[in-house]
């Protein structure tokens, strides 16, 4: 019996030292620990630069919605078929025209200012600068959203698609590698994942508290695992480009992922939040496939988001080419997020991730 006791406790000592805490200079303890930290999405935004009363960026005023755009295609002065009205307006919204259409006016954004990050590394003529004053910023999502209702700060919508973010489905999880510092490290790998676990909240449920702890998803959520590479400079986490599938669910049930080339991360970190922008190309055809099996054209309409109008947009804007056809298939955009850190847990048994090299992205000036 004391020989037993005797290998317990060495067993719990060594397991102990191997998942011991690392101590913060302050006394606290750390949540970096084995060299790790994990964070869970908790918020999540469409990152559209805008004013109040919109007139800097939306001169021409804002874009009609469904129910609008409906009226001006089909007048009252006319007894028009169900055929040839709601029936091809519907296959419209699914296979969107690129051909113009003069009754239907788009006004795009003509601001000057937007959210979002440099995904080529470089200062075209139609970037944007960011409120902090960097140059370089790639969101072409500014220019064909921007005066869309649905898209703007104002909208309800905004906090109703984040609201979708907490869905079984949808739950992202970020886990730091290699990390010696949360204020300055040159090499440190950021990984995606699908969690598992619903983010931990306070009792009232409107306040998202450090320190839970998520199960990865390493079977079902293969397709959303992706390494980035990055450097921590100043608090500031920064990764180099990689391809991402988001996992998207809407209304808790109809799924349709949306691919980002060339996605890029830069998130302040502390230890128990990290916050954000999370931009990349997105890729168009995902888009309006989310867009259409996650809301009907009935609920767009709540939004004034007419998506066929906004798909002719985003391809007329597109900055993103196919590397192997040559096809614009995507376009600039940028998520603001926040995140909650948390403890990742690791299934037992191994699971390849996806570790296939990412397209190199390639950014083709429409001037």
């Amino acid at each position: 019996m004391k020989h037993q006791t005797k290998l317990l406790t060495l067993a719990l000592t060594s397991a102990s030292a191997l998942s011991a805490p690392v101590f913060a200079a302050d006394g606290g303890t750390s949540p970096v620990q084995d060299r790790r930290i994990g964070y869970v999405m908790t918020s999540e935004y469409k990152a559209i630069w805008d004013t109040p009363d919109g007139k800097a960026e939306c001169p021409q005023g804002i874009n009609n919605g469904p129910r609008e755009e409906f009226k001006i295609l089909y007048p009252d002065d006319k007894k028009w078929t169900i055929l040839e009205s709601q029936l091809e307006r519907e296959s419209e919204v699914w296979f969107p025209k690129l051909t113009a259409q003069p009754k239907l006016p788009y006004y795009e954004s003509v601001a000057k200012t937007s959210f979002g990050i440099d995904l080529n590394d470089k200062v075209d003529d139609n970037d944007y600068t960011d409120p902090d004053g960097n140059k370089g910023i790639d969101n072409q999502t500014q220019r064909a959203w921007g005066c869309t209702a649905n898209y703007r700060s104002t909208s309800y919508n905004l906090g109703a698609f984040n609201n979708w973010r907490k869905y079984s489905y949808n739950i992202i999880v970020i886990e730091l590698t290699d990390v010696d510092d949360l204020i300055n490290d040159p090499d440190v790998t950021l990984t995606t994942y699908r969690g598992m676990d619903k983010p931990m909240t306070d009792a009232t449920g409107a306040t998202y508290l450090s320190g839970g702890t998520q199960r990865v998803d390493m079977r079902f959520g293969k397709s959303f695992i992706q390494k980035f590479k990055g450097k921590i400079v100043d608090g500031v986490l920064t990764t180099e480009g990689a391809d991402y599938t988001m996992p998207s669910a809407g209304n808790g049930s109809s799924v349709a992922d949306v691919r980002y080339y060339g996605a890029r991360w830069r998130l302040a970190l502390t230890p128990d939040r990290a916050q954000g922008i999370l931009g990349g190309y997105m890729d168009i055809n995902d888009w309006n496939a989310a867009a259409n099996q996650g809301r009907s054209t009935h609920h767009q309409a709540y939004g004034q988001a007419a998506t066929p109008s906004i798909y002719r947009a985003m391809i007329k804007n597109a900055d993103y080419a196919d590397p192997k056809t040559g096809a614009m298939i995507g376009i600039s955009t940028a998520f603001k997020v926040g995140l909650t850190q948390v403890f990742v847990t690791h299934p037992d048994m191994a699971v390849s991730a996806n570790t296939a090299a990412p397209a190199t992205a390639t950014s083709i000036s429409r001037d």
